[in-house]
Formats: C-alpha cells, sequence, structure tokens
C-alpha cells in the first residue's frame, strides 16, 4: 500500500453575524448544559435580545449570574413573549407543549434532538407549524460539522461509487457527562423525561439517514444490559437497511469508557471514514492503493455556533432548515422502529 495523502485543512466556514441579528430577539428554553451553550452562542453570533426560562428556580439563578445580559425569566410564558424564534432545551418529554406554546405565539422552532419522546403527537405539532408558516429546525448539530460536511460532498461527486455498507458507533459513559455531578439525577437516566441511549444518541441514526438516504427497515437490540442506575436503555444496536440497499450497523451505548464517535461507508470504488477525535476524514483510494487524509482543524462548540447562524438564517427567509421538523420526525420513525424490532425480536418496517 502507498503511503498515505495528507490534504491541507479545510478552510472555516460560516457567515458573520448580521446586523439585523441585534433586533431579533430569541427565547432558550430549558437551561441544562445545552440550554446554556446555545444561550451564550446567540449571544456571540450578535442577538442582543435572549430571554431564558428553567423549571428549575436554582438553574434560573445560576443563569442569571452567569448570563447577566440575558432575561431570565419566571415562566416559559413570559420568555415567549415577542420572540421570533425559540429554543427548546428541556428534556424530551417536554419538547411538544413547549413547541405548540411557542407555535401558537407564531414563533419559529429550533427542537433539541431527540424531537421528542416517540412520535406521536409530533406531526399535529408540524402541521400547526405549517400553517402558520413557521420554520421547524430539529437540532442535530453533526450536520454543521466540517469533516461531515466534506463527507456528504465525497459522496455527491460519487467518490466511492455506490455505498453498499455503512456502519458508525456512537458511545461515551454516561457518568462522565456531567463532571462532579450525581448522572443518577439527570433526565437521561430517567425513562419518564426521554433520557436514554436510543433517543440522546440518535445523532448516529440522523447522520447516517443524511449520508445514506432512508432507513426503510430495521432489527434492533435496545435494552440495559451495564450496571448503571438507570431506568433507561443503555445500548442500542440496529443493523438497518436503506432505501438504495445499502446495509448499515449503528452502534450507540452510555457505557464506553473510550468516548468516541465514527463511521465507515465501504463504496464499489472507495471506502470514507470519519473519526471524530482524529479530526479528519480518511478516503482510500483503491486505485492508487492509498489512503488519503483531509485533517480538521475545527473546534467542537464550532458547529454549534454554524447551527446557531443557520437558525436566524431560517427565521430571516434566507434558508430552509438544513434538517426540518419533518426531518426530525423520520428519525423519531427509525427510533420508534428500533424498540418494537427490539420488543418483538423481528425486524421492522419504518
Amino acid at each position: 500500500m502507498e503511503p498515505p495523502a495528507r490534504r491541507g485543512p479545510a478552510a472555516p466556514v460560516g457567515p458573520a453575524a448580521r446586523p439585523g441579528d441585534q433586533e431579533m430577539k430569541l427565547a432558550v428554553l430549558g437551561l441544562g448544559s445545552i440550554g446554556r451553550r446555545h444561550l451564550g452562542n446567540f449571544r456571540t453570533v450578535g442577538v442582543e435580545s435572549l430571554a431564558a426560562y428553567d423549571a428549575a428556580p436554582a438553574q434560573r439563578e445560576a443563569a442569571a449570574k452567569d448570563f447577566p445580559w440575558a432575561t431570565i425569566a419566571p415562566t416559559a410564558e413570559a420568555a415567549l413573549a415577542g420572540a421570533d424564534g425559540a429554543v427548546i432545551c428541556t428534556p424530551p418529554d417536554s419538547h411538544l407543549a413547549l413547541g405548540r406554546l411557542a407555535a401558537e405565539r407564531g414563533t419559529h422552532l429550533m427542537v433539541e434532538k431527540p424531537f421528542a419522546q416517540s412520535v406521536d403527537g409530533v406531526e399535529d405539532l408540524l402541521k400547526l407549524c405549517d400553517a402558520k408558516g413557521l420554520k421547524v429546525l430539529t437540532a442535530y448539530n453533526w450536520r454543521y460539522w466540517p469533516p461531515m460536511l466534506l463527507a456528504e460532498k465525497l459522496l455527491k461527486e460519487g467518490r466511492i461509487g455506490a455505498v453498499r455498507a455503512a456502519r458508525t458507533e456512537y458511545a461515551y459513559h454516561l457518568t462522565t457527562r456531567y463532571p462532579g455531578k450525581d448522572y443518577r439525577k439527570f433526565y437521561m437516566a430517567d425513562a419518564k423525561q426521554g433520557g436514554g441511549c436510543v433517543l440522546d444518541e440518535s445523532h448516529a441514526i440522523d447522520f447516517m439517514r443524511w449520508l445514506c438516504g432512508e432507513i426503510t427497515e430495521v432489527s434492533a437490540l435496545v435494552d440495559r444490559v451495564s450496571s448503571l442506575e438507570i431506568t433507561t436503555d443503555d445500548i442500542a444496536d440496529l443493523t438497518v437497511r436503506f432505501a438504495s440497499g445499502t446495509v448499515g450497523n449503528i452502534h450507540m451505548n452510555l457505557f464506553a469508557w473510550n468516548v468516541h464517535s465514527h463511521f465507515e461507508l465501504m463504496g464499489e470504488e472507495g471506502v470514507i471514514q470519519w473519526r471524530r477525535f482524529e479530526n479528519e476524514i480518511r478516503v482510500f483510494d483503491p486505485r492508487a492503493n492509498r489512503w488519503e487524509i483531509y485533517p480538521f482543524a475545527c473546534q467542537l462548540n464550532d458547529m454549534y455556533v454554524e447551527e446557531a447562524r443557520h437558525f436566524l438564517a431560517c427565521i430571516r427567509g434566507e434558508t430552509t432548515p438544513a434538517c426540518d421538523g419533518w426531518d426530525g420526525l423520520k428519525t423519531m420513525r427509525v427510533i420508534d422502529a428500533a424498540v418494537k424490532a427490539s420488543a418483538e425480536r423481528r425486524w421492522v418496517r419504518v
């Protein structure tokens, strides 16, 4: 095999803040780690009118100290008053209720993943938003990650030909997710709030759908097998068939001490690999008998900043959501099919 050929890092992406963004008002509902990240990032990209709410008084008090430039509201209704967009960052069990509360006020939505606990009620909310002309963005943040965007470009160019098999792993240890805090007290440990592996790590389902096309059939194991003190699943291993005929494996778990995310797409004319912590895309060219390596210098928060910019552009009517609510619903349907396939020990059509 020939030695790998290294390509230069990709140029940074993303437009500068727009003057009109300063007049826009956003409401961030939920002030856990992701809500706080979004609150800071929208400030970074130029939004000056920011309101936020969390059901827990302690979270509101902490946010008031850490984000003195934001209005920390006593209720969700107060936060939404006059808002152009709402960013829903609460546990999944409250996404639909808050989404409807915002939509009824004519507010565009950015809903953290997963869109809900199950498909029930999602279509009704999306139809309401469509009827009101509201944009709905499902917040699957890996869609803004430069290495992922390069993989999408290479696939569209036919660089590896028809993809015949695809696999991904997306895993971390739940006890390390909230450093210094008791993981058992967070929604991720509670099935009633929409915690668990297959819902929270559905990033992997989303980006495999995005890159390889729609999933039409699922066989899965969704279970709790570790010693984690949780009421949710901690492993989801899906074997899937895509509409294209590609066969895929999507593995997710909450007990991997070696935090990792990667995928491998095997085509008729080559292979594409993504490795998160190596921050690179690798392409195997069988004609040259070598790997081409595309290194990146992007940092984790960069994709969240790009996501924030994208939502603002959607609100301004300059673009359509990269992953809209209906797209998020398709991932929810795969999740529901995986849970059913595991319970019934059979293949399930999506």
